[in-house]
């Protein structure tokens, strides 16, 4: 495990926010002049040669990313209303099918939101999209995941979602 603010995982190695300076308003003083590659070497590398190898033996039928969000930035910007969110970029089959799924269970559903798939989904572009491999890339917000009975919760809610995507898409 390594924390995105060491080296974001879900982004391209040119990307400056590879190695970010910044987060929420705030300098990250490790970051700032960092060398980038051996942190590319050591982390970024690594994760995504051992996720392509296992996605070629596993050939899942459906690729899930799980993270979080927060309810609101701490620099000020507007609450997120949106307990749980699909990002997707290009290949949408997986994300329209969960957005309404989560919908059904009542939830507010961030559709590309807080965060557009179209600009941080790096890992989704690089192992389900650019081989045609059906994925989500779901966020819930953090307070939805504060508990251990929040977290069992969504567990739950996502496993029931994600088997129901997988069987819709077996069956298109």
């Amino acid at each position: 495990m390594v924390s995105r603010l060491v080296c974001d995982l879900h982004r391209e190695e040119d990307n400056p926010a590879v190695v970010p300076q910044a987060s929420d308003g705030r300098q990250i003083p490790g970051n700032i002049g960092a060398d980038v590659e051996p942190r590319l070497a050591r982390f970024h590398r690594p994760y995504h040669k051992a996720l392509e190898a296992w996605l070629d033996t596993a050939d899942p039928a459906l690729i899930i990313s799980l993270h979080s969000f927060t309810p609101a930035l701490k620099s000020g910007a507007a609450p997120r209303p949106w307990e749980v969110a699909l990002l997707y970029n290009q290949d949408d089959r997986a994300a329209r099918q969960a957005i309404r799924l989560f919908g059904e269970h009542g939830f507010s559903v961030g559709d590309n939101e807080p965060y557009s798939g179209r600009h941080l989904n790096a890992t989704m572009n690089r192992h389900a999209e650019a081989h045609r491999r059906p994925y989500l890339a779901i966020e819930v917000r953090q307070d939805q995941i504060a508990t251990t009975a929040g977290q069992a919760r969504w567990a739950g809610l996502i496993a029931d979602v994600a088997e129901r995507v997988a069987v819709r898409l077996e069956a298109a």
